[in-house]
């Protein structure tokens, strides 16, 4: 049972030191997460001025374009499969055909009476007109003068032929296009004519007060159904109506009418019942001139009083309207202190637009979407029969010169405004428009919030070269928003995206040059003392200089003599010297990917292991080492044939845990390392004069390097003052890669060998044939340092043998290592 407690607690604990950890790291790049906050309310605040405010200010105009840009290539790349059209749908062009089989335009009204019969007799539900009839038919204009003529002539006495007259009588009524075309309307009953509201002087250039009076009395008589104020505001009913129809003034451009254009009084006069009726086919565009909202409803009036105007519902609308047979009572309008709240086809239909009745177009794709017919065909009835059976027939003009093209977001100015047309009614029956709302604005909210709060604390977190990695959330969100708008939303792809690339690049830019800054002071604190590869990994983890404990190797070297040659040189030559010789020796353990401690007048302190941990260090040690002999010896060529004074050097190694990291002063610090294994390390160094050898490791470093291969020579088992445990210690004779190649490694090995059996006998007590043996071997090699230094031992032994109890440990003391330092104490106790 205590176990299974202990985990849980266990588990509790380093989550919460992981989470401290966290916030650590967190405090420590807090100014960067302010610049994400500061990004986050910048985008939320342009975001508001920009797509929610009434006017967008032109200072953010741009982005509202970049935005509009974006949904248009969101249509362009989405796929025709996905959006496929109402087919009760069709369209009766006037096209080119039209005009080669029936004229030029405009063509006769009875053409167009011809159409209607046509349409009825093939089973046609509703006929829609994207054109206005609001001048008489000139095809029987000669004959209608003649009976005029006739008339003035009778009036004024003069005789007249009364056959002439009845023939001329009969032929205007044959050839009244007009009357024709009413009588057609009446028969089909579903009609929905089109009517045109003027915004430019051009539009109105022509137009006199009494006939702008005329069509407004006319279009009166097609106002919007009903018009109701929302059940919660009853006693706000009238100033919210005036309200809304100020609103349509806001818009940019206005959508305020300066008048209108409709139909003559004998075919307005023909619709009849509540299939029929009139609506506008304007199709204002955006700012930018893509038509890329319906607008449903418009507000028009020649009063002054704005509480004289009325609403009228589009020809898309209407069409909707006679479509699904919908009585007066079944077409309304909601409006409240917003503006339009809802416009409602009957009991099953119902769409949410903008506050003045507009509403994004989910155009079922490019131009030709829907089915086309031409109209000379249908004229000549030239289809297959049923094509219109139950079909809303939208009939407008695509011909060059008279067709009404329009820009939409699938590029170009060639999309017919009947299309367009098509497209809203579509969306009106299947209720699919695309929906921009609040569950959009939410949504775009909430993604401004993520990529700059929640994104600001991670990079806050995360190392500045994985920073730009925070780009890549441009995908999925990329994706996000083309998927919602598959399925018919408008999610804002500007501001989120711009939030999230802003922020990544603010943050990572103003990171990148703090760390920058301390990265150079890191640079300067530690370029001197550290390789420029140990510098690099210091900077990818600085917290490598916090004080440690840890297994390093360390090395000690040290200039026999130094004393001696000081005294023959001057100062500005012994700086010279010792310029040379020590950056040489810096460059060495700078190579070996070493950290350089300091200089102890003419001593190197260097170590391997740390800042940052090296599972070889040992290995890396022994090998600057050796490359530290070979660069003296190539040095004292140089100098003896300058004339300066021969120098040579020792060194020791020792392995073991030291504290290291950054130690000192409030004044000043510096990276060192501290310890047993340093101290060590220093009395090795000093032992080589003794031994006459040039590199002493302990057995540590030894067991650490010697499958390294280096060639190692056990020396001696020595303690050192103040310490119980005796030490072995080796002579680092070199790599065996090079001495294998070297023509006197056989004589060293047995030399070595030799050695080895002299050193036996010296440790079984057996002092006179021991020296014997050393002798021998001095005989031989004269040079051979550690063979002396045994031969003196056995000669002192053998006038005062050591203990009974002596294990063959050679205790260090303080005269012994003033002998073997040549009394030079420069080296201190770390």
């Amino acid at each position: 049972m205590a176990n299974s407690n202990a985990v849980p607690g266990a588990s509790r604990e380093e989550a919460s030191f992981r989470l401290r950890v966290l916030l650590s790291e967190w405090w420590q790049h807090r100014a960067s997460f302010l610049i994400s906050v500061g990004i986050t309310l910048a985008a939320l605040v342009i975001y508001f001025f920009t797509f929610l405010g009434e006017r967008s200010t032109p200072l953010f105009s741009f982005l509202e374009r970049l935005e509009y840009d974006s949904l248009d290539t969101r249509f362009r790349a989405r796929p025709p499969e996905a959006t496929p059209p109402d087919l009760r749908i069709v369209i009766v062009d006037i096209d080119q055909h039209s005009q080669e089989v029936l004229g030029r335009w405009p063509f006769s009204r009875s053409h167009f009476a011809k159409l209607l019969d046509v349409l009825k007799q093939d089973g046609a539900k509703t006929a829609a007109f994207d054109v206005t009839f609001s001048k008489p038919d000139q095809s029987g204009a000669a004959v209608n003068e003649l009976a005029h003529d006739l008339e003035e002539r009778k009036r004024r006495g003069e005789p007249v032929v009364p056959q002439l007259e009845t023939q001329v009588r009969e032929l205007a009524a044959k050839y009244d296009a007009d009357k024709r075309f009413a009588t057609a309307i009446k028969n089909f009953g579903a009609v929905v004519l089109g009517s045109y509201f003027l915004y430019t002087d051009a539009d109105m250039r022509g137009m006199d007060d009494a006939t702008l009076d005329k069509y407004a009395e006319q279009l009166s008589f097609f106002s919007f159904p009903q018009i109701r104020a929302l059940d919660t505001r009853p006693e706000f009913g009238q100033r919210d109506r005036l309200n809304l129809i100020r609103s349509f003034g806001n818009e940019h451009p206005s959508l305020i009418p300066l008048g209108a254009e409709a139909n003559l009084p004998v075919i307005a006069d023909a619709l009849g019942g509540d299939a029929a009726g009139t609506g506008f086919f304007n199709a204002p565009p955006d700012e930018d001139g893509v038509v890329r909202r319906a607008t449903m409803v418009l507000p028009f009036g020649r009063s002054e009083n704005l509480k004289d105007w009325d609403l009228y519902g589009s020809l898309d609308v209407m069409a909707v309207a006679s479509y699904l047979r919908l009585g007066a009572n079944q077409l309304a309008l909601d409006y409240g202190d917003g503006g339009v709240a809802l416009i409602e086809f009957g009991p099953g239909i119902r769409i949410v637009p903008n506050n003045v009745g507009m509403k994004t177009i989910n155009y079922r794709g490019s131009a030709g979407a829907f089915p086309h017919y031409s109209m000379a065909d249908v004229v000549r009835e030239k289809f297959l029969r049923g094509s219109f059976k139950n079909k809303l027939v939208l009939i407008g003009a695509t011909a060059t010169g008279i067709g009404d093209l329009k820009t939409t977001p699938y590029g170009g100015t060639n999309y017919p405004s009947i299309e367009i047309h098509a497209n809203v009614i579509d969306n009106i029956l299947n209720q699919r428009f695309i929906q921009r709302g609040a569950k959009q604005l939410q949504v775009d909210g909430l993604m401004i919030f993520l990529f700059g709060i929640p994104l600001g604390i991670a990079l806050a977190l995360v190392s500045p070269r994985w920073m730009w990695f925070g780009l890549v959330l441009l995908i999925p969100f990329a994706a996000l928003v083309y998927f919602a708008f598959l399925h018919g939303w408008w999610l804002n792809l500007t501001l989120p995206a711009g939030t999230l690339i802003v922020n990544v690049m603010a943050v990572s830019l103003y990171r990148a040059l703090v760390e920058e800054k301390e990265k150079r002071r890191v640079r300067h604190a530690f370029g001197q003392y550290l390789s420029p590869e140990v510098v690099r990994r210091l900077l990818v983890n600085p917290q490598l200089l916090e004080p440690r404990k840890t297994e390093i190797t360390v090395l000690f070297s040290d200039i026999r003599g130094f004393a001696t040659i000081s005294e023959k040189l001057d100062a500005q030559e012994l700086a010279v010297f010792l310029n040379a010789y020590l950056s040489d020796m810096t460059r060495i353990v700078f190579d070996a990917q070493g950290t350089l401690d300091k200089y102890i007048g003419d001593a190197v302190m260097a170590f391997w292991g740390a800042p940052y941990e090296q599972a070889d260090h040992a290995i890396h040690a022994c090998d600057a080492s050796l490359r530290m002999i070979g660069r003296v010896r190539e040095l004292q060529a140089t100098w003896e044939a300058e004339g300066k004074p021969k120098l040579d050097i020792g060194i020791g190694l020792n392995s073991g845990v030291a504290s290291v990291g950054n130690m000192g002063s409030v004044l000043r610090y510096g990276y060192t390392a501290m310890g047993d294994a340093v101290n060590l390390s220093s009395r090795l160094e000093g032992l080589n004069k003794e031994y006459g050898t040039h590199i002493l490791v302990n057995e540590s470093t030894y067991a650490a390097a010697k499958n390294g291969g280096f060639l190692f020579r056990e020396l001696d088992l020595i303690r050192v003052k103040g310490k119980f445990q005796s030490v072995t210690i080796y002579e680092l004779c070199g790599k065996l890669s090079v001495l294998q190649h070297d023509p006197g490694f056989p004589e060293m090995q047995e030399r070595f060998e030799k050695f080895t059996i002299a050193r036996y006998l010296y440790r079984q007590r057996k002092w006179l044939e021991a020296q014997q043996m050393f002798q021998a071997i001095l005989n031989r090699w004269p040079d051979e340092g550690p063979s002396r230094t045994y031969w003196k031992r056995c000669q002192e032994y053998l006038f005062e043998e050591p203990p009974a109890g002596w294990d063959g440990v050679f205790t260090v003391t303080d005269e012994f290592r003033e002998a073997a330092t040549g009394g030079n104490s420069t080296i201190p106790e770390h």
